[in-house]
């Protein structure tokens, strides 16, 4: 009698971590929305560049294209975030031919002076998320989804849970 309680459980087990949609494993992103991707060869120029002309931008180093492309990966899923991009210009070319959804978020500078680079700033800085169509949920809609799929579990244990104590009453 316990051993198909245990079997029915799970299986219920089993098919609720079969439904489950796979979770990416692509980690948190913590650098700013608006930020310059450089390498230590010119990344305290731009730095220098963007204090000369009062503009107030991070410049983070990267060290390898594997680095770049995780981080514009991150462009994806936030669509506030806008990057320009100084060195490792060949992986941003690939990611632009890959998502041309970006294009607009994503600035390339490939001739690296102290023009183009204040020109590429002052286009990520200029750029506005809130005035762009974006086609992201909103925080309300998972909310109401996980409060319904939350009422109909709790609903389903409740409703076993009552039952078992009535038959162990009855007993």
């Amino acid at each position: 009698m316990m051993n198909k309680k245990y079997i029915k459980i799970l299986v219920v087990c089993f098919i609720l971590l079969v439904g489950i949609t796979g979770v990416s494993a692509h980690g948190v992103d913590v650098t700013a929305d608006k930020m310059v991707i450089a390498n230590d060869t010119n990344g305290q120029l731009v730095k220098d560049i963007a204090d000369s002309n009062g503009i107030n931008i991070s410049v983070y180093k990267f060290t390898s294209d594997d680095e770049v492309e995780h981080q514009l990966e991150h462009m994806l899923n936030n669509t506030n975030k806008s990057i320009l991009v100084v060195s490792y210009q060949s992986t941003a070319h690939d990611f632009l031919n890959k998502h041309p959804e970006v294009s607009d978020r994503l600035q390339v500078v490939d001739d690296v002076n102290n023009q183009t680079v204040v020109d590429g700033i002052k286009a990520v800085e200029s750029y506005d998320s809130s005035s762009q169509n974006n086609s992201t949920t909103s925080f309300g809609l998972p909310l109401l989804i996980g409060l319904i799929i939350g009422v109909i579990v709790g609903l389903g244990c409740g409703i076993y849970l009552m039952k078992r104590k009535d038959k162990t009453k009855k007993e």
